[in-house]
């Protein structure tokens, strides 16, 4: 994560930008964690509209996403709830993990996405480095990182991508 996080400080912007399925990077990224899934025995779900687009790095974006994911799996309890989606809004998209977690008290969220800081020393294992990755991402692409309650009662983040998004049967726009 040290090492990510370094590659992608000096960026201003998104060297070669291309059109990329936030859909099909979530069902991959989904499919990658299939095994802690079904270990932590969690009710998944992942609604992803398919051929929704943004301009970007596509192995950024994964990152990001493998980013959120795995922290909704790693702190969502044995038996829990962890909720995925992909969609097209307001002319950009978004990507929301919920989860039934213990969530992220109001007063700690912005300082979650700092590097290093960690909620739960004691009972997981980490760096501390995985939101801020994610926060330096969403920055590069121009979206923002927003956190919240969730419905399922644990933390609920969702990344707002710009209107340059596309909707499904339309071009996503090329630099």
């Amino acid at each position: 994560q040290m090492l990510q996080l370094a590659r992608l400080d000096p960026e201003q912007g998104l060297p070669d930008a291309r059109a990329v399925d936030l859909a099909a990077v979530a069902t991959a990224v989904c499919a990658e964690l299939g095994t802690a899934i079904l270990e932590r025995e969690l009710d998944f779900s992942l609604a992803a509209e398919p051929g929704v687009t943004v301009p970007g790095q596509g192995e950024w974006l994964r990152v990001l996403i493998r980013n959120l994911v795995d922290n909704a799996i790693r702190y969502t309890p044995l038996g829990g709830t962890v909720r995925v989606a992909v969609a097209a809004e307001a002319g950009g998209a978004r990507v929301q993990v919920a989860d039934s977690g213990p969530g992220i008290p109001v007063a700690e969220r912005a300082r979650v996405l700092d590097r290093f800081h960690r909620l739960d020393h004691e009972h997981q294992p980490g760096s501390g480095l995985g939101l801020s990755i994610a926060r330096r991402v969403a920055e590069l692409h121009g979206a923002r990182l927003d956190l919240d309650r969730a419905a399922l009662g644990g933390l609920q983040i969702c990344v707002v991508f710009p209107a340059t998004a596309s909707r499904p049967g339309e071009a996503a726009p090329q630099d």
